[in-house]
């Protein structure tokens, strides 16, 4: 047994020495409050669902403990965690933010969370097809457009429910044509007004333009896609 003591004696008084030296740490250091802004994490999304959340997609945490403690804790990357596990389809759910949700380590405790519930919408998420409108801003003086058309003609929009049945078309990034008589060919991509929404592709696009001089007779040829 006293063999067992003395073996590596030098490692064991160090270590005892470095513990105690960290109890002290944390014991002895002065209580704090501090603001930590934290983002909100959700955790056992269903696979086909929406959030439509009504706050923003961070909260700030006032926590109180010991200054040690909190500057661990604020390295630690802390974040807001509610789990929709009991939510099955289309509903709303209102989370009242606790120190549940925020996992604080022994020592710390929640003093207050702004905004202090999260109010969420779920929905069935949609994927639907629209067409794409070709946004032309600058047409130079003396000329006139003729016809467009875009391609592809339709873009996958995919999002909540409700909100993709609202959408009518996608336009494109505003276009300027040049001073040339003649079919122009701009490439450019689709522009989604509500950001909730998102496409299912990247977006490129091929718009071509037909430019004619003011006051030439409209021509007999392609007019599909003209505003």
């Amino acid at each position: 047994m006293k063999g067992w003591l003395l073996d590596n004696l030098g490692w064991k008084i160090f270590s005892l020495v470095t513990a105690t030296v960290l109890w002290l740490t944390f014991v002895n250091s002065p209580d704090l409050v501090t603001s930590i802004t934290a983002p909100v994490e959700y955790l056992n999304v269903p696979a086909d669902m929406e959030l439509i959340p009504d706050t923003l997609e961070r909260i700030r945490l006032e926590v109180r403990g010991p200054a040690a403690r909190i500057h661990q804790f604020e390295r630690s990357s802390p974040a807001v965690v509610l789990d929709l596990r009991e939510i099955k389809g289309p509903s709303e759910r209102t989370f009242n933010i606790t120190a549940e949700h925020v996992r604080l380590p022994p020592g710390l405790t929640l003093v207050r969370a702004i905004p202090s519930r999260v109010h969420l919408r779920v929905e069935r998420r949609l994927r639907r097809l629209v067409p794409v409108r070709a946004h032309i801003v600058a047409v130079p003086a003396g000329f006139r457009v003729e016809s467009w058309r875009v391609e592809p003609a339709e873009l996958a929009v995919v999002g909540p429910e409700s909100r993709v049945r609202r959408v009518e078309f996608v336009e494109t990034d505003p276009l300027e044509c040049t001073a040339v008589a003649g079919e122009q060919t701009v490439r450019t991509y689709a522009f989604l007004r509500d950001p909730e929404l998102r496409l299912e592709s990247s977006g490129a696009l091929t718009v071509r333009i037909r430019v004619a001089p003011q006051g030439e007779p409209a021509g007999l040829g392609e007019s599909a896609g003209r505003e």
